[in-house]
């Protein structure tokens, strides 16, 4: 292996945070937005309209699972010129609109056969969502394969921020659940104009045959892979249904929409970044390279950096956060937002899976790998129904270390990982996050924090203890050090 220059290396680090920061950002903006939304809907509308609406979105979004399929992915590990992205992106157009026109078909075959018209009304919207989102999808990644970690961000900002904008004003307006769909299709319409624009390439027709079956073979493996993951996340829910009844779900379901949104903005963010920066490696050193590896160790020092204090937060802090949130009558879920959090903790690393394998030509290996995940957790998961709430939340964190040491083994087989180079990188946070989490349990304890309501002390705790965590990481690691210590001079200088 070749040595990797000091400065790329420095470019490299400057480059991934500054997109890891502006893909954060993004999801806080969406989670942000999505919760405001939520609340303002649920004021307006009433229970069975906003169920209708949750009912027909669903089956909208399946819809939109299958006919955006793998073509983001698929544009994100291309390593060519832009012709065949281009191509891509003329292909998503041409599924969504078919799965549109699919669905257009079935809410007009509705009204003419005397469905409620409300609903049929709405498949006929979603139709059109369909279409301009499939296109979206595949337009972000191309956005992530030419670099846009910055524009991708803000065009998913200020789409969200435009539809939740749309979706009040109509609410406020007296338009009802229609306003939730419009909201969508501004969101979507507003992203798709951005995503245009920041690319500057316009959908290319002609993709050969051959390349168009290479596209539906890898795409199916996305697929699949992500619809059996998808069900991994979900089969909880209806075996705790089944065995312990609607009570029990409804705690499981606040636990895991709590672990839920702290994970997909640490999550989505990071896979973004994982695309990024090993696709840039490859290109840069090829695979299975030092510099390759360099940027791996990158990678996982900065995703546990961030999300190992996060989900130490979330267990520490849950009963404020479930007090403030949901109010006192949700706290028997509080057991299991820590089980949750230590769970989803331990899945961290398998981000880096679809891309490291895509970028290897291994990714046909995930569908049957995570089938026998699905199969483990749902029997795991029906062990623990039979016996209570904590023991299906335990039952995850079962699977979740068998998972975690699986997941290891089929990247370091198959994607070249060295994981003892993980591991030497990532001791150093050991002692900043014990020294973070010591700060929030002496905080959350004294006067000046107890008197405070609930979610401002969930939240009051985290400024000491991100700055005592930040001071120690950076004491810690030598190339934080470095670079707070050259920040700090330039500083001097001017």
């Amino acid at each position: 292996m070749t040595d990797v220059p000091e400065d790329s290396s420095r470019a490299a680090t400057r480059d991934s945070l500054s997109g890891g920061a502006w893909t954060v950002a993004e999801r806080i903006i969406a989670q942000a937005s999505q919760l405001i939304l939520f609340i303002a809907a649920a004021r307006v509308l009433s229970p069975a309209e906003f169920g209708l609406f949750a009912l027909v979105s669903t089956c909208a979004l399946l819809f939109l699972r299958m006919s955006e399929v793998g073509w983001a992915p698929y544009i994100m590990s291309w390593s060519g010129d832009d012709t065949v992205p281009r191509q891509v992106v003329m292909v998503s157009i041409w599924v969504g609109a078919a799965f549109g026109l699919l669905g257009a078909l079935i809410g007009a075959g509705g009204l003419w056969l005397g469905f409620d018209a409300v609903a049929m009304h709405l498949v006929l919207m979603f139709s059109a969502w369909v279409v301009i989102a499939t296109t979206c999808s595949a337009q972000k990644g191309m956005m992530i394969w030419r670099d846009g970690l910055r524009g991708s961000a803000i065009a998913e900002s200020i789409g969200e921020i435009a539809g939740m904008a749309m979706a009040l004003l109509l609410l406020h307006r007296g338009w009802g659940v229609y306003s939730l769909v419009f909201g969508r299709l501004a969101y979507q319409t507003t992203h798709l104009a951005i995503s245009f624009a920041v690319t500057r390439r316009a959908p290319l027709f002609g993709m050969p045959r051959q390349d168009l079956r290479q596209l539906g073979i890898y795409s199916w493996h996305i697929f699949s892979s992500r619809f059996i993951l998808n069900l991994r996340l979900y089969v909880a829910t209806f075996l705790i249904g089944g065995f312990l009844g609607p009570a029990s779900v409804g705690y499981y379901r606040a636990a895991q929409r709590l672990v839920g949104s702290i994970a997909e903005i640490i999550g989505a963010p990071s896979l973004v970044l994982a695309w990024s920066m090993f696709r840039q490696a490859r290109d840069e050193h090829g695979l299975r390279s030092r510099g390759f590896q360099v940027q791996v160790n990158l990678y996982f020092k900065l995703l546990f950096a961030v999300g190992a204090p996060v989900f130490v937060w979330l267990t520490l802090m849950g009963q404020d956060l479930i007090s403030g949130l949901l109010g006192p009558k949700w706290l028997p879920a509080l057991p299991v937002v820590g089980i949750l959090a230590l769970a989803r903790a331990l899945s961290l690393q398998a981000t880096v899976t679809e891309p490291i394998l895509s970028l290897n030509g291994e990714v046909g290996r995930l569908p049957r790998f995570n089938l026998i995940l699905l199969v483990l957790t749902v029997a795991g998961t029906t062990l623990g129904a039979m016996l209570g709430l904590q023991a299906v939340a335990w039952s995850q964190v079962a699977v979740g270390i068998v998972a975690a040491v699986a997941t290891n083994r089929l990247l370091e087989r198959h994607g070249g990982i060295d994981w003892r180079e993980v591991v030497v990188e990532g001791r150093r946070l050991v002692l900043p996050v014990l020294l973070g989490a010591a700060v929030i349990l002496l905080m959350r304890d004294l006067r000046l924090f107890e008197d405070l309501p609930a979610l401002v002390r969930a939240f009051g705790v985290v400024v000491p203890a991100t700055a005592i965590y930040l001071l120690a990481l950076i004491a810690a690691d030598p190339a934080l050090r470095d670079a707070a210590r050259a920040r700090r001079n330039r500083r001097a200088g001017a």
